[in-house]
């Protein structure tokens, strides 16, 4: 029985949740071309130029320093076919530099292998892993951020490791109101499994964003709403195989667009849109903000009737 009939149900599932989510790839780690927060998640991840904690490791490391205090962030996501991520990482802001330390999984372990009809002979697992460092350095005009990824994927009894590097720039003007930023993100290799070696999802990205205008409630100037416009280009950098299983051309750029209305700096509404997707296009958040703790929840429903992805993400500034 060769691999591919041992794990077709599997690859069948996470290879198509991988191109539905703007896969660039038809195997493996995939996870790296998905934002890890809710924050992000319930923005269409346009956040090339929002810092978001220690996952702009993962979209824009040139964004940690640019963190107005230091953080450390958990995620979970429950997405479809009983696939699910988690997320966790520190980022340390010290001055105009910062050092950052995240892990970032993906996969599932409940599919069963079989080599024939009848019972199974048990469960397998696939997974995608990344542990991450990076540094980052406010230079005053801009930021500059790199960050290395170690990578690890597991399926059936096969397992890869390799490598990628995330380079980023950023800079924020007139009073942080508006925000840009560039990265080239997941640029290296993988080892080979089972004597094919996985494509990364290399992307460039650039970003922008706008605090547009804030208004008063009537008859209470103590309860402001903050309306903010997020706008990320993402064009992939390496031309790789189209899906066995989509019809979708996965080499082309597309848009990620997100909006949101921030409340007397507590309560916070977001939505977001993605150009050339039309499994799951759009996506809507909600969020609670304190002095030192964040939290955030994502909702993203797929047209395909597959079901709808939850999101939970907590941020404790300190």
């Amino acid at each position: 029985m060769t691999l591919i009939r041992k794990i077709l149900p599997a690859l069948l599932i996470l290879i198509c949740i991988a191109t539905e989510i703007q896969a660039q790839s038809s195997r493996g780690l995939q996870h790296l071309n998905i934002s890890p927060t809710a924050f992000a998640l319930s923005r269409s991840e346009a956040t090339t130029a929002v810092h978001d904690g220690a996952a702009s490791i993962f979209i824009n490391p040139a964004l940690l320093s640019l963190n107005p205090e230091s953080t450390i962030d958990i995620g979970y996501s429950r997405w479809i076919a009983d696939v699910n991520s988690i997320f966790g990482g520190i980022n340390f802001v010290n001055g105009k530099n910062a050092l950052a330390l995240a892990f970032y999984s993906m996969g599932s372990g409940d599919f069963e292998q079989r080599d024939q009809p009848g019972p199974s002979n048990g469960n397998f697992t696939v997974r995608y892993l990344s542990v991450a460092g990076a540094y980052s350095r406010d230079l005053d005009w801009f930021s500059v951020g790199i960050a290395a990824q170690y990578l690890y994927e597991e399926v059936f009894l096969y397992q890869a490791s390799g490598y990628a590097f995330n380079l980023g720039l950023a800079r924020y003007f007139l009073d942080d109101r508006i925000k840009t930023g560039l990265s080239f993100t997941n640029l290296g290799e993988m080892g080979d499994l089972n004597n094919i070696s996985s494509d990364l999802p290399a992307n460039l990205r650039v970003g922008i964003s706008a605090d547009l205008f804030e208004l008063s409630a009537v008859k209470n100037d103590d309860l402001p709403i903050l309306l903010s416009i997020y706008t990320d280009f993402v064009n992939p950098v390496i031309t790789t195989e189209s899906s066995d299983f989509t019809n979708v051309n996965n080499n082309d750029p597309y848009f990620n667009i997100g909006l949101s209305f921030e409340i007397a700096e507590v309560v916070e509404i977001s939505s977001g849109y993605k150009t050339q997707n039309n499994v799951r296009p759009w996506s809507f958040g909600a969020a609670f903000m304190t002095e030192q703790v964040d939290f955030n929840y994502a909702l993203i429903p797929f047209n395909t009737g597959y079901g709808t992805v939850h999101s939970i993400g907590l941020q404790y500034k300190f």
